[in-house]
């Protein structure tokens, strides 16, 4: 946790969500937070969606299509035979997430 100048106390988890909001193209931030939630969990994002990991991995791979990390996580997080619809019209597979 952090303190901010505001006398906020903030984890990770809200520190990415406020990045976010500041800048919602921070796939960083998206792929943060995909590693702080545990299976099943989910968050809502300033705009009103509420998002699992996969969708935040997927989010983060819309922000940065070149984030590694982001695809390793997405391959990580879906099942064997699973497909993810990815921004840019791919499906994909966890091998092929894997690839990326």
């Amino acid at each position: 946790t952090v303190q901010l100048h505001d006398g906020r106390v903030l984890n990770r988890k809200e520190l990415c969500l406020n990045a976010i909001r500041c800048y919602p193209d921070n796939g960083w931030a998206y792929k943060n937070i995909g590693l702080e939630l545990v299976p099943g969990e989910t968050v809502q994002l300033h705009n009103g969606r509420v998002v699992d990991k996969k969708q935040l991995f997927v989010e983060a791979i819309r922000c940065g299509p070149d984030h590694s990390s982001a695809y390793y996580n997405l391959g990580n997080v879906i099942a064997s035979g699973e497909t993810v619809h990815l921004h840019d019209g791919r499906v994909v597979d966890k091998k092929q997430l894997f690839v990326e």
